[in-house]
């Protein structure tokens, strides 16, 4: 849970931000402050009337079970590379999505993640639903604690965590080692 004061002392837009007539601009966008959580660094960017964005910093060796977000994305790699996960026709699948790749999340469909390479991936989020930077910033906070709170149960967020035969680290085996 977050106090009183660490809610009210976050700032209500992101740092840099410039006003341009009704439009904005967010030049520094690496730059920003995000929150420390169990799939990552999670940063708010900016939000407009029925989108916004933030970035993920995923760290290697994370993993993050299948689930479903009841919107729709499109997710930009910046930089590194990951492991997307879902089901097709019943079964599990897999597949690497690198920098470069645009990617479409599709609402009520789980997914997972895996991050089994040396380097962090670095993902642009774009997501069909409205919300001010200051409300990001709440979720992801509330997004952190309750991940914490899983994690505390026994839920596992990382590969190294994994039985060794769990098609995670199988697949990441075969990735990392070609």
């Amino acid at each position: 849970m977050t106090d009183r004061a660490t809610t009210t002392a976050l700032p209500t837009e992101p740092e840099g931000l410039e006003r341009i007539g009704e439009c904005r601009v967010l030049r520094n966008v690496a730059e920003q402050p995000g929150v420390e959580t169990l799939e990552g660094r999670l940063v708010p960017l900016m939000g407009g009337i029925d989108i916004r964005s933030h970035l993920i910093v995923m760290h290697p060796g994370q993993w993050c079970y299948p689930h479903p977000h009841p919107t729709e994305s499109l997710i930009y790699t910046i930089s590194g590379r990951w492991v997307f996960c879902t089901t097709e026709d019943g079964e599990e699948v897999r597949t690497v999505i690198e920098a470069g790749d645009l990617f479409h999340f599709v609402p009520d469909v789980p997914t997972g993640f895996e991050t089994p390479f040396e380097e962090p991936a670095v993902i642009l989020i774009l997501k069909g639903e409205p919300g001010t930077y200051a409300e990001m910033q709440q979720a992801m906070i509330g997004a952190r604690d309750h991940l914490q709170e899983e994690a505390d149960n026994g839920e596992v967020f990382s590969l190294a965590e994994l039985p060794e035969d769990h098609p995670a680290r199988t697949f990441a085996r075969s990735v990392v080692s070609s």
